[in-house]
């Protein structure tokens, strides 16, 4: 049975908080070396590595002639990964996640090896099938090409198998096949130098398997990116940085360099190429097999980006943090409106204004993001003033903008603490008469000068928002904010003509005028109603 839980692990007493960055790790077990990274989170866009290691850990040595892992090899597996547990415990690392491909999703006794782990090294390791092996390497590669045009194949070459990438007009699709590193060099028994008949069995075999792939592309594939150790290395050794910065090889300079890899042993290829002695073990079958490959599809260049399982398993964490994220400052402004909600009903105050308010001002500062350039929680503390900007009603009509600002500043509403609760003060208190000023409003005057303009920003949209329901009939359905050239056009939807025929616009013009000041555009608006769907 093979598992693939795209979950991660989440550390015992170590629950990730709010609003601040997440240490992650992520652990490859390939076929050929088990790599691990470590890195602070706090959404994808957002990832700074801490530490990486690779050990020389080959899981593939006679699992894919023995059908099982081997006993010495699973026993450093084991003693590799409980050194990585001990880095997570050092680091602080609240997430991780472990998987496994070919080797160990191939071997009869994956089972020990996974009980293994868990017991006495502390991890719980899934092991991904070929499919989700492609999909996670294509987002890696997706990634590391963002701003760039996107490769069309994505090649990963590991030690037990190749998984193909190909994109068409259909979308992305993601192949398998076993014609990994290890697996070749155990099966043909190609330990040292590769002959000319050698050399030509692995290139058959190859494109035997490349030709099944259907159906089959058309036309040259370009740009193509390759992953895995062995095309770093030959990048490394016989590439150059292309046009779009990245690394990569020609697949005429990968062919000419061809045998000067396959006539030397191991020890020689060490020496000669500066490389360790399990990448000098492999590194001839892997340019033979990204070599026979290329041709086959018609590839004259592989761009080498760097990335691989480990990156995207990085990834996929950082966006379900920034997934909860969003989930928890959903949840927390919902608490505060209600909270906000609660109190207006103890005091008995009428909100039905309040929240037509609060709809048409939310929209305008979703609408007006890169007018205005806050921060989206500020959009809740909007919403607060909005419904709650004439709460001092309920003490007296006259001057209750200024009853408003006391009953929110001294009303305990829970969860709204300091700075929030003095910017709702200031905006209750501007909403009319004057605009924000230092001479004239407490609760303004006393907030530091950045939040100041914070409230001036919010201010000019919450004044406009209460003029567009200056009369307290909720007659507006909708509104649809566009800027043209130095214009805020405001098309206002109301339900009949009846309607449109009985709004005043002068209050609207009136409230208009800090919005004009404050963000330097003209406003200007029309009324409309719904338009009649035809049939045809």
């Amino acid at each position: 049975m093979v598992f693939t839980v795209c979950s991660a692990r989440l550390m015992p007493n170590h629950a990730p908080s709010h609003n601040e960055s997440v240490r992650l790790a992520a652990i490859d077990c390939g076929s050929n070396a088990i790599r691990m990274v470590i890195a602070d989170a706090r959404g994808p866009d957002e990832l700074s590595r801490i530490a990486a290691e690779r050990v020389a850990v080959r899981l593939g040595r006679g699992a894919f002639t023995r059908g099982e892992l081997d006993g010495d090899t699973m026993e450093q597996a084991v003693q590799a990964m409980a050194h990585f547990r001990q880095l997570f415990d050092h680091h602080g690392v609240r997430r991780y996640r472990a998987v496994a491909t070919s080797a160990t999703r191939t071997s009869q006794n994956r089972d020990v090896f996974l009980h293994r782990l868990y017991h006495e090294a502390g991890i719980e390791l899934d092991v991904i099938d070929g499919e989700e092996e492609a999909r996670l390497v294509r987002k890696a590669v997706m990634n590391a090409f963002s701003g760039q045009t996107q490769p069309t194949l994505v090649l990963d070459l590991g030690g037990g198998s190749l998984e193909v990438n190909l994109r068409s007009n259909a979308g992305w699709r993601g192949i398998s096949l076993p014609v990994g590193t290890v697996r070749l060099v155990e099966t043909f028994g190609l330990t040292g130098a590769i002959g000319h008949d050698e050399a030509g069995m692995v290139r058959r075999y190859a494109a035997t398997l490349v030709q099944t792939i259907q159906p089959r592309p058309t036309g040259r594939l370009a740009p193509a990116a390759a992953c895995g150790g062995n095309a770093e290395a030959l990048a490394r050794l016989f590439g150059n940085t292309g046009l779009d910065g990245m690394a990569g090889f020609d697949l005429e300079a990968l062919e000419r360099a061809l045998p000067s890899i396959l006539d030397a042993g191991v020890e020689e290829r060490m020496t000669r190429f500066n490389v360790r002695r399990d990448r000098a073990e492999v590194m001839g079958v892997a340019a033979l097999v990204l070599a026979t490959v290329s041709r086959a599809l018609q590839i004259t260049r592989l761009t080498v980006p760097g990335v691989g399982i480990r990156d995207a398993l990085l990834l996929e964490m950082a966006e379900a943090i920034a997934d909860e994220t969003d989930d928890a400052e959903d949840a927390q402004g919902k608490a505060l409106l209600t909270a906000a909600r609660t109190f207006a009903q103890r005091v008995g105050h009428d909100l039905a204004h309040g929240e037509n308010v609060r709809k048409l001002a939310r929209s305008m500062f979703d609408q007006l993001r890169d007018v205005h350039g806050l921060p989206d929680d500020l959009g809740v503390v909007l919403e607060i003033a909005a419904l709650l900007h004439d709460i001092g009603e309920v003490v007296n009509a006259r001057s209750h903008h200024k009853h408003s600002e006391y009953m929110i500043r001294w009303g305990r509403i829970p969860g709204l603490d300091s700075p929030y609760r003095e910017i709702v003060a200031a905006l209750a208190r501007t909403h009319r008469k004057s605009p924000p000023d230092v001479k004239k409003h407490l609760s303004y005057a006393e907030l530091p000068k950045n939040l100041r303009q914070v409230v001036r920003k919010l201010a000019a949209i919450l004044r406009l928002a209460d003029g567009l329901d200056t009369e307290h009939r909720q007659s507006l359905q909708d509104i649809v904010v566009s800027r043209l050239g130095d214009t805020i056009a405001l098309d206002l939807l109301v339900a009949s003509e009846q309607v449109k025929r009985s709004i005043n616009p002068e209050p609207l013009l009136r409230k208009a005028a800090l919005f004009e000041e404050e963000f330097g555009y003209r406003v200007t608006f029309t009324i409309g109603t719904p338009e009649p769907v035809t049939a045809g």
